[in-house]
Order: structure tokens, then C-alpha cells, then sequence
């Protein structure tokens, strides 16, 4: 009899359990747009979260930090103003460390511009995006329709 309780208890803590795979996932939007600074650069935003698995990432300062170590797949997308003399140009950090660029001009309409970063994250690291310093730098967004997103996900965890 205690053989079987014992086998119809792993059984149940199987199941209850379910997969526990380690999960991390998000994809912000801003919901704003953003103009730049002449002497410092200036933290973005993405202040409406589509999807955060893991809430790791934090839509009021717009930083990812790292909950579970491994290898994350990182993405900015930037949406320059319409001016004559306006340019998206925004960067993705890791622990203040500038990793990938983005760069999109406005001077004949609004252009779009992305990059994507593969990185190796230990726990307690943070990715977060900032809009570099000048005046011409500015980004652009209407409403809800998220031109300008960041989005994260981990793609294995360190073993």
C-alpha cells in the first residue's frame, strides 16, 4: 500500500506541476512621442507591455532585467519625426554598456528602423534603451499604434 500512495503522490506532484521550463518574454510599445536633449541622453520608455512572461521587464523605467540566466534575442525598433532635420537614433544597453544602434532619419517622411542583438545574461543584468543626446533626435508615435517597441525573450537557459 505504501508503494502505491507513493507512486499515485509523484504522479499528482507530475501533473500539478506541469512543464516548468524557465520563461521570459516581453514585447513593449510606447505609447508617446519622445524628444531629445541637447547635452544628455535620455531613457526610453516603452510604457505599455503587450506581453511580459516572467515580468521581467518593467514598463515604468523601461528596464529588462535578468531573472534567469542564458542567451536572450533582443530587439529595438525606432520610428523617426517627419521634420526636415529629425533623426531617430537610439541605442540598446546592457549593464550601461551601449551593444547595437538604431538610426532612422525623418527628413523625407517617416522611416523605421530596427537591430537585433543575441547576448549571454547572467541574473541581475539590465537591458534597457536610451535616445541619444541632440535636439534632431526625436522619435515618433501616435496613440497605440507602437511604431517605436522593444522585445525580449530568452532563448535558453544557461545550463
Amino acid at each position: 500500500m505504501a508503494l502505491f500512495t507513493g507512486a499515485l503522490l509523484a504522479a499528482v506532484i507530475i501533473v500539478v506541476a506541469g512543464d516548468c521550463k524557465p520563461r521570459s518574454a516581453f514585447t513593449a510599445k510606447m505609447t508617446s512621442s519622445m524628444e531629445g536633449e541637447p547635452e544628455k541622453d535620455l531613457p526610453i520608455v516603452f510604457d505599455s507591455a503587450l506581453t511580459n512572461v516572467g515580468n521581467d521587464y518593467n514598463p515604468t523605467d523601461g528596464k529588462f532585467t535578468t531573472r534567469i540566466a542564458g542567451t536572450y534575442v533582443f530587439s529595438l525598433t525606432l520610428m523617426s519625426k517627419l521634420s526636415s532635420d529629425s533623426t531617430a537614433y537610439g541605442c540598446l544597453l546592457l549593464n550601461g554598456e551601449e551593444q547595437v544602434c538604431v538610426w532612422s532619419n525623418g527628413i523625407n517622411g517617416h522611416e523605421m528602423s530596427s537591430n537585433t542583438i543575441t547576448v549571454k545574461l547572467k541574473s541581475g543584468d539590465v537591458v534597457d534603451n536610451i535616445l541619444k543626446a541632440g535636439t534632431r533626435f526625436a522619435l515618433h508615435n501616435a496613440g497605440q499604434a507602437g511604431y517605436c517597441s522593444f522585445t525580449g525573450f530568452l532563448l535558453y537557459p544557461e545550463v
